[in-house]
């Protein structure tokens, strides 16, 4: 799951007149700051003049309390992180007292930042007269902060602001808008985690008499303030307003939603992607989008009916009480409904299934095809009616060929290559299989690529004697031998990782596209594939670099 924070605030500026510091070059406290990092981070007078033999002692004296002054090392000797600052840069912060413009940018999740701050003499003027009383709370913020690098010095000049007393005036004129971008994530491996920086990009205003020179675009990263928790405000902001009926279940990390809520490509995709407005955020009062929210059902109820939606959906020919039996089988164990009592679920889709109100579609097939017998079940799952939406069946044994022929019975063109997406190869077994699955597509046809688009994650996880890098060797080494192709889903940047189990034939004429909702490798039971006319996960084909052409195709 991911969630992509947008806030839209401003820039305020102020002319202030006051204690600031300002950075300049000292290349003899560079020096010495180097020499007291190479002895400890530690000095004094004494040493000072002991390694420097030709100062006097009062010119060692002076030195060391102009160090002190500068704050780059105590009045004990200490080296500070100004001091380690100075030497890597040679630069000091000096004190002054005077007029200063500052712009600064306020959230709670960066705190005050400062971005640019100037002399006031040689700026355009304001348009507020300066005043003692009343000083905005982000002067004193600011004064606390470490020194901020200018974000338009092509000397990277520093600035910090000491505010006590003084005066000060909002620039109104000069404010401009802002916007503060921030994404957090949420992955099976490492739970919730935000990212430590967040994007800022405005625009500086007053910054130059020169109108052709002002009004310069910034762009800069802000650490994280950590005033913000994800776990705790996805869980406040989704159990509120709109959402206190379906709402997010902390236990299950997930929305529990009512079947009714549910558009057609939330019940097949099993994930939600809502968008937050800016009163539905609390204190970061912008915008969020959460994309691949993990959906659950609400209660036995909606599981029920949710269920009975999918089987419908997944019987597109005559079938039999069996192989619908098989397919609750596969459903109630499924993520959005395997918290819930499996029992109770399953009376529920029964009851749904024999009452009155029952799904009269699904009701006609499943009488006709226990009419007909194994004969409207078998033919179904060796036969590929081209153009069509067939079901093809794999009887669960290590034995694929009858099940390839029936992927490319009647396939136009020449066999070029077979794509499998299934997140959950990484067991012995299912490696073992996938291997018989490619071998059967390779006596098909000695020219074809196999390729394989699965999830590195279960197998990380359960690698715990190794580091990532290690397990990721280890992982690929078992699956490369039987694919010409592989592909980590992990590995696309943007793209959400597919849900459904796919089967892709391609031909030098036409593309087949397979659909499952349970992995083909795992376990001995039959499993469906279904040939579809489109796709409902568009990230498939950036997973699997299709063409533009190949994407609308399906």
């Amino acid at each position: 799951m991911k969630v992509k924070l947008n806030y839209t605030g401003t820039v305020d500026v102020y002319d202030v007149n006051t204690t600031y510091a300002a950075s300049m070059n000292a290349p003899g406290l560079q020096r010495l700051c180097k020499w007291a990092e190479e002895n400890g981070g530690n000095l004094s007078k004494e040493s000072i003049q002991e390694e420097f033999s030709k100062l006097s002692p009062g010119a060692a004296r002076n030195l060391f309390e102009n160090g002190v002054v500068s704050g780059v090392w105590t009045d004990k000797g200490e080296l500070t992180d100004e001091g380690s600052e100075t030497a890597s840069t040679g630069n000091v912060m000096i004190k002054e007292v005077g007029p200063l413009r500052i712009w600064v940018f306020n959230h709670p999740a960066t705190g005050a930042v400062l971005l640019h701050a100037d002399r006031l003499t040689g700026l355009p003027m304001g348009d507020a007269t300066p005043q003692v009383d009343h000083p905005p709370k982000v002067l004193t913020q600011l004064s606390q902060n470490l020194p901020s690098t200018s974000l338009l010095s092509t000397e990277k000049k520093r600035w910090s602001l000491h505010w006590e007393k003084g005066a000060w005036a909002s620039v109104e004129k000069y404010k401009t808008r802002a916007e503060l971008n921030w994404e957090w994530n949420l992955s099976e491996k490492e739970g919730w985690v935000a990212k430590p920086t967040l994007s800022l990009r405005g625009t500086l205003m007053g910054t130059s008499k020169n109108k052709d020179q002002d009004g310069k675009s910034v762009q800069t990263t802000c650490d994280n303030a950590y005033e913000f928790e994800p776990s705790e405000c996805i869980a406040k902001w989704l159990t509120q307003g709109r959402f206190s009926k379906s709402q997010w279940d902390a236990s299950l990390v997930g929305m529990r939603r009512r079947f009714e809520e549910l558009d057609t490509a939330e019940r097949h995709r099993w994930t939600l992607n809502l968008a937050l407005e800016s009163d539905e955020t609390g204190r970061w009062a912008g915008n969020v989008t959460i994309e691949d929210l993990p959906l659950y059902a609400y209660n036995n109820e909606d599981a029920a009916h949710w269920i009975q939606f999918l089987i419908r959906e997944h019987v597109t020919g005559y079938t039999t009480a069996e192989s619908v039996e098989q397919l609750l089988d596969e459903f109630v164990s499924a993520s959005p409904f395997s918290w819930l009592d499996e029992n109770k679920v399953s009376t529920h889709v029964h009851k749904l299934m024999e009452s009155s109100r029952a799904d009269q579609r699904l009701s006609k097939l499943l009488s006709a095809g226990d009419d007909l017998g194994s004969m409207a079940y078998v033919p179904q799952a060796i036969q590929q009616r081209q153009g069509g939406s067939g079901n093809l069946i794999h009887d669960g044994s290590d034995d694929f060929k009858p099940f390839v022929l029936a992927l490319t019975e009647n396939l136009g063109g020449q066999l070029k290559q077979i794509s499998v997406v299934d997140r959950y190869v990484f067991r012995k077994k299912p490696i073992q299989k996938f291997g018989a699955f490619s071998k059967a597509c390779r006596e098909q046809s000695d020219d074809a690529n196999v390729r394989l688009l699965t999830s590195e994650v279960p197998y990380l996880n359960m690698s715990k004697d190794y580091t990532e890098e290690q397990a990721r060797k280890k992982y690929a080494s078992k699956l490369k031998p039987y694919c010409d192709e592989l592909l980590f889903m992990e590995s696309t940047d943007g793209a959400k990782a597919p849900h459904n189990r796919y089967i892709l034939v391609e031909s030098s004429t036409e593309t087949r596209f397979f659909e499952g909702a349970d992995t083909l490798f795992q376990g001995t039971r039959e499993k469906r594939f279904t040939q579809i006319d489109r796709v409902l996960e568009p990230d498939l084909f950036k997973h699997l670099k299709m063409t533009s052409d190949q994407e609308e195709e399906a």
